[in-house]
């Protein structure tokens, strides 16, 4: 199904495809990884638009020592209006009767409820990591081309603390930056450097590699949570472009009517109830300091 406005008719739902549909994809699909990692806020009633302020960093030049009895010079903070305008992102699925009624695995209807909710869910997660492109940001830790190495996740956490970013740091991975030959997974553990070639802190098999290879993932890397996303797509030039950020460092703006609403409404010449899952959402770059593009080569 396609996660921009559009219909999936019947015909896509009916037989075995709707049993991956129902099964399958409402177990594979994540929901939301970014939306908790970064500050939303709701719309007020009659805006379409949503302020955060970027507030100047103050110095420490800006916080000398007193002399008594004498008032110290007024600093001034300057802030800049970041603004997220709401749009609606939608899909419609149309599911008839005979379909329906030919479903053997549960019922269609809820489970096709589930799953273009999911999509909604996945859509806001894309374009959330729209927002991570080196382009967008001003410090790329990585860079195309480059495979990815420790020494750039830590170069994220000195350069996030140098600009007084605050805990906690999020680090946002595509998939291949995990699992891939270049990812994650390859700098835990690998397997030129065991045995007589072994070097320390050659395989960090005692706590991030038992992590990895009993879970399939982890959780923490050098001070960052890790999380990871099928929305982080491979881009031109077999790169993926994933993000080490804090909460301040983007924002999204919910609807008056909250973030996502799904409808049914009958159609009852077509013999057929047609879904129709909305979100309303829109997202912007609150603080450019607090983010740390980390580009990769992952081919």
């Amino acid at each position: 199904m396609a996660l921009s406005d559009g219909a999936t008719t019947s015909s896509t739902l009916a037989g075995g495809i709707g049993v991956t549909i129902g099964d399958a994809v409402i177990a594979f699909n994540k929901t939301n990884v970014f939306l908790p990692l970064i500050t939303s806020k709701q719309a007020m009633q009659g805006t379409g638009s949503v302020e955060f302020s970027d507030w100047t960093v103050v110095a420490l030049a800006d916080v000398p020592a007193l002399t008594e009895g004498t008032a110290p010079t007024a600093q001034a903070l300057a802030t800049t209006a970041r603004t997220a305008t709401i749009s609606e992102h939608g899909i419609q699925v149309d599911i008839t009767d005979l379909a329906s009624m030919g479903y053997g695995a549960g019922s269609l209807t809820d489970q096709a409820g589930q799953v273009i909710g999911n999509a909604v869910a996945m859509r806001l997660d894309d374009d959330i990591a729209n927002l991570f492109a080196a382009g967008s940001l001003s410090s790329d830790a990585c860079g195309a081309g480059t495979a990815l190495a420790m020494s750039h996740i830590f170069d994220c956490l000195r350069l996030l603390n140098a600009n007084g970013a605050p805990a906690p740091l999020n680090l946002a991975l595509g998939t291949k930056q995990v699992w891939g030959a270049k990812g994650l997974q390859a700098l835990i553990h690998d397997d030129a450097v065991t045995g007589s070639n072994a070097k320390p802190q050659s395989n960090l098999t005692d706590n991030l590699g038992e992590a990895l290879y009993g879970n399939g993932f982890i959780t923490r890397l050098a001070g960052f949570d890790v999380y990871t996303s099928p929305q982080i797509t491979e881009i031109a030039g077999d790169d993926e472009e994933g993000c080490a950020f804090s909460k301040g460092a983007f924002g999204v703006g919910i609807g008056v009517d909250g973030l996502i609403r799904i409808e049914a409404q009958r159609n009852a010449p077509k013999r057929a109830t047609e879904y129709v899952a909305t979100g309303f959402w829109g997202e912007t770059m609150i603080k450019d300091l607090f983010a740390v593009s980390l580009t990769s080569d992952v081919s």
